[in-house]
């Protein structure tokens, strides 16, 4: 079977965004990500700002890898190339975080406020493969990190205010490489899922981290979730901000849901 297709590589951050957008005003019907969820990210953004109909391709091969956990993507290359020629698009959900100062940032998976935030950054600067550089950066934020007050409203009502670890709006159950950390959360359904990590100390943090990947932590009473069309986050003291797994400016920032906004072929 043949099948004519272009290949680009990316040498630079923000670069996925240009390919992709420049892709789908070309009039290519199927742009594919190849890479980890940040190359998703960076694609996601180049196809919504263009503007046309085209479909999202995902061949997760990165570190993290969420992307392919939330949307139920093959994990072997030969069946994840079979769908992409051969399956279906479906229409799925994307996050949009805007800033005071005009900034906007779409997202397919998760924004995250605080501590997974730091993480993130952290993460970023780390050398290596699979988890480790992972677990690492979450022993390394861990050491300073402390809870810090914010202000967190959903639908325009006030949710809570007092000091928070960490804030995670998503759009999928997965994050931070397989961290089930909103198992309710349907990139299909029209709505935000947010859980809200309240104020832990270090020692029960750290106690409570492994079980988040198999979504045990909610029945911690010191976390919270509810859903909505928006969520808004604001503190005394600018907290770090994560969108897909990448550092992302600090609060306050704004979340809403586009529903069935971009075609994903599965």
């Amino acid at each position: 079977m043949r099948v004519p297709f272009e290949f680009a590589q990316t040498s630079r951050h923000g670069e996925g965004s240009e390919l992709a957008r420049r892709a789908a005003l070309d009039g290519w019907p199927l742009v594919v990500a190849v890479g980890g969820d940040g190359t998703v990210n960076e694609v996601v953004n180049g196809l919504l700002e263009a503007g046309t109909p085209v479909t999202l391709g995902i061949l997760n091969a990165g570190r993290g890898n969420d992307c392919r956990r939330n949307f139920n993507l093959p994990s072997r290359a030969p069946l994840a190339l079979e769908r992409l020629l051969a399956g279906r698009d479906v229409p799925i959900d994307v996050g949009l975080a805007e800033w005071p100062a005009g900034r906007r940032r779409h997202f397919v998976m998760s924004l995250g406020v605080g501590f997974d935030a730091a993480v993130a950054a952290r993460a970023e600067r780390s050398r290596g493969s699979g988890r480790a550089p992972y677990v690492r950066a979450i022993l390394g934020t861990l050491r300073a990190y402390r809870p810090l007050p914010a202000t967190i409203r959903v639908d325009e009502r006030v949710l809570s205010s007092g000091p928070i670890t960490a804030a995670v709006v998503a759009n999928g159950p997965y994050y931070g490489q397989g961290m089930k950390i909103a198992p309710a959360a349907d990139p299909y359904d029209g709505i935000l899922d947010l859980v809200v990590l309240g104020d832990l100390g270090r020692l029960e943090l750290l106690r409570w981290l492994p079980t988040v990947y198999r979504g045990r932590h909610l029945a911690n009473p010191k976390v919270s979730t509810a859903r909505g069309k928006t969520v808004s986050i604001d503190a005394p003291a600018p907290l770090p901000v994560h969108v897909d797994g990448e550092p992302c400016g600090e609060t306050p920032v704004r979340v809403s849901i586009l529903p069935a906004a971009l075609r994903l072929r599965v």
